[in-house]
């Protein structure tokens, strides 16, 4: 037998669901696709300008940055 679902991954318990029926021995799941929102797509093509036009940080200058806007989260080190 072969069942479609489509599933709402926005919905955590949709999610949930799915990581379940993932750990069943006896479920394939085979070539999932996965769904952007138009939301998720705005943000990953101005994320891809922004690489692009190069505006964006090495991940030492925004830890960086970081630490010195929220130093208490850091700790001591």
């Amino acid at each position: 037998m072969k069942v479609i679902l489509d599933i709402d991954m926005s919905n955590a318990k949709a999610i949930d669901l799915l990581n379940y029926i993932r750990t069943l021995d006896f479920i394939s799941i085979k070539g999932e696709k996965i769904v952007l929102n138009d939301a998720q797509r705005k943000a990953i093509e101005v994320g891809l300008m922004d690489v692009a036009e190069k505006k964006t940080f090495s991940t030492d200058e925004v830890m960086k940055e970081s630490r010195k806007k929220y130093p208490e989260l850091f700790g001591n080190d």
